[in-house]
């Protein structure tokens, strides 16, 4: 399980560079551009370990999910969002929130997605 969640880490490293360095040569990278790998899993297992939604360990996909989508906001945010709103901060923290709520939205209605 550690080295799944390892793995994880490192691709979203993988698409989250060119991101990183784009939003550090524009002065747009905050910590919540760095969290998300991190702080999305710990927040799924804190919403599932509350009991929160159906409890089966098949709902283990729901990590990568959130992983790869939360990769895909960053890069809309740094290349799409950031040109046209200029408040970087709030649109790193608007991302993280997505985020945090996709990790609820998942939690509640991933068992009756159709597989």
């Amino acid at each position: 399980m550690v080295e799944v969640f390892f793995i994880f880490i490192l691709i979203y490293a993988a698409f989250g560079t060119l991101a990183w360095i784009n939003a550090k040569s524009r002065g747009a990278l905050y910590w919540s551009d760095l969290c998300p790998p991190i702080l999305l899993p710990l927040f799924w297992v804190a919403v599932t370990s509350s009991g929160y939604g159906h409890q089966s360990l098949s709902h283990i996909v729901e990590v990568p999910i959130v992983l790869i989508l939360s990769i895909l906001l960053l890069n809309i945010r740094v290349f799409i969002v950031d040109r046209y709103k200029k408040n970087y901060k709030l649109n790193s923290y608007i991302v993280l929130g997505f985020g945090l709520t996709l990790v609820l939205l998942l939690r509640t209605f991933m068992p009756y997605l159709p597989e």
